[in-house]
């Protein structure tokens, strides 16, 4: 009961939070020839570090740059920059307008060094060739609306695009770009995705802790490994009513859902997943003589929506005396929530944050002028211009520009707390 009542006033707490009476701008606006590597700095140098703040990325394609102050040596024994750019302060969101119109990548050398498993770039690996690694203690960081794509070429080696230290990270409506090792998972808590895409080929979903994956497009570039868990903060992986997808030419059996990083320590479930490419009939593969606690399936579906037979899935690993039951009963799955595996014992409840703000009403444009109904739960309004953002107000009333056209659509999208923007309103002509 006690319990119960602490999650309830969690819940009351986190919407109370989005009903916005103060306005507020953005912390860091990065033009289309900014810099997005000063943004994150400015976020790391802050002086408040409990108040969150708000990045966004103008629509454009952008590239970190590498750190010549931090030498890391590469396989081939030689010396390079860092291509890793740091976020070491949590309570920090960045924000694009769409993952199609917003991306960024790092720099890593343009150099191709032969291993012993063929061509690869000599800064492959974790913690060695990231775009964007999350800190140890900067938790409760937030994106939307971005692409996040690794600079390294696919078969080159571990490529990871987000490596994730810290705790609570929220990923709404991002992708993930890389082809080996994508998303890593690095410590031991929670993190959540919502919507998007994360693509690669080889165990592009890896690593440690809780991470619910709810309805993310994964996009399988080839024969693979999915996901790879290793040690979980409770429940390791969930992957809720998502879509596997061919990113190519590969079809079915071409992969295989994932493998155990670990000894009796991996989980992975796939709940009411889509599957438009099925993975081999046995579904999961071996890795180093390790064996999950569970790999396991729910209605799982083929692209009709019809069920899959799960009669053919493996149920030993490693020397084959570590069972594992590869089949979750209705009763099995339901026991799967969110509030549940994310909460925990502190009632973290994502989805109060990702919650987005409904279009304003009653736009209208009139000499020059764009005016619409205020709305209390909007941090901003984000200014749209052919769909395409350009500015942002606190107010409910917009001047247009000198070099407005009459063929212009304007339109508005309200951010959340968050600072993730909301479905656009109608458009309206210039006047």
């Amino acid at each position: 009961m006690k319990k119960n009542l602490f999650l309830g006033l969690l819940s009351i707490a986190a919407a109370s939070a989005f009903a916005q009476t103060d306005k507020q701008l953005y912390d860091f606006v990065v033009p289309r020839d900014g810099s997005l590597a000063d943004a994150i700095q400015a976020a790391n140098n802050r002086q408040n570090i409990n108040a969150r703040y708000r990045i966004f990325i103008m629509p454009g394609e952008y590239r970190l740059p590498a750190d010549s102050t931090n030498m890391v040596l590469g396989g081939d024994s030689v010396k390079y920059p860092t291509p890793i750019t740091y976020l070491r302060t949590g309570n920090t969101s960045i924000i694009g307008e769409d993952f199609n119109t917003t991306s960024f990548t790092n720099t890593t050398p343009q150099v191709e060094w032969h291993n012993p498993w063929g061509a690869a770039n000599p800064l492959e690996g974790i913690s060695k060739s990231d775009v964007l690694y999350i800190c140890k203690g900067a938790d409760n960081c937030y994106m939307q609306g971005i692409t996040i794509k690794s600079s390294i070429a696919d078969a080159h080696g571990r490529n990871i695009a987000l490596n994730d230290n810290s705790n609570k990270t929220i990923i709404k409506d991002c992708c993930l770009w890389g082809f080996q090792d994508t998303y890593v998972s690095h410590a031991q808590q929670r993190y959540y995705f919502e919507g998007g895409v994360i693509r690669g080929c080889v165990d592009y979903c890896c690593g440690k802790g809780d991470v619910w994956y709810n309805q993310v497009t994964l996009r399988t570039a080839g024969g693979g490994f999915l996901a790879v868990p290793s040690r979980p903060f409770k429940y390791g992986y969930v992957f809720d009513r998502c879509r596997i997808v061919s990113d190519g030419n590969n079809g079915d059996n071409s992969y295989t859902l994932g493998r155990p990083w670990g000894k009796g320590t991996p989980s992975a479930v796939f709940l009411n997943t889509t599957m438009e490419i099925k993975p081999s009939q046995i579904g999961w593969d071996e890795m180093s003589g390790g064996w999950p606690t569970q790999f396991a399936e729910f209605n799982s579906m083929d692209a009709d929506k019809k069920p899959i037979s799960l009669s053919g899935r493996k149920t030993t690993f490693g020397d084959k005396k570590n069972c594992n039951k590869p089949v979750l009963t209705e009763e099995e799955a339901a026991k799967y929530s969110i509030e549940l595996v994310m909460g925990a014992d502190d009632g973290w409840e994502p989805r109060d944050f990702t919650r987005q703000v409904e279009p304003v009403k009653k736009l209208k444009a009139k000499k020059g002028i764009l005016t619409w109904k205020h709305c209390d739960d909007a941090l901003l309004y984000a200014i749209l211009r052919n769909g395409s953002v350009v500015d942002f107000t606190t107010e409910n009333s917009y001047t247009l520009p000198a070099d407005t056209q009459k063929s212009d659509k304007w339109s508005i999208r309200c951010a959340n707390q968050m600072g993730g923007l909301g479905e656009a309103s109608n458009q309206v002509s210039s006047k």
